[in-house]
């Protein structure tokens, strides 16, 4: 399976834990308070992540975030979480595997975020 999916309730309270751990500023729209824009990563907390080995440590590659909405505080996100592309590379310190994922982020059937994230591992093993 390469694909995950979980529902999020996203609270004015978890906004402001997030943007307080980064140091963000709060904002608003319409009276609702608005995640910062490198809120969902920390959404990859709740999914239960099989194709990668708790055994081997990953080193963040690189992540981009695409919007057409900003998550606000009383929305129901629902995210789909997949492995696009494992892609194995050498590198200087010993082989690398990498993981491509999209995360996309919907709100009442509406694209609200796309998520685009390598993870990499150092070594033999997926």
């Amino acid at each position: 399976m390469n694909r995950l999916e979980h529902r999020f309730h996203i609270t004015s309270e978890w906004i402001s834990e997030y943007a307080q751990s980064i140091q963000a500023p709060l904002q608003m729209i319409h009276g609702n308070l608005i995640a910062p824009a490198t809120m969902p990563i920390i959404f990859w907390q709740a999914f239960n992540i099989p194709w990668l080995s708790v055994d081997t440590p990953l080193i963040h590659g690189k992540q981009s975030f695409s919007y057409k909405a900003p998550i606000t505080a009383g929305m129901i996100i629902d995210c789909e979480l997949s492995l696009t592309k494992i892609e194995k590379k050498a590198g200087r310190e010993g082989d690398l595997t990498l993981f491509k994922h999209s995360l996309i982020c919907t709100s009442e059937g509406r694209i609200i975020c796309t998520a685009e994230t390598v993870l990499i591992s150092i070594g033999g093993g997926v």
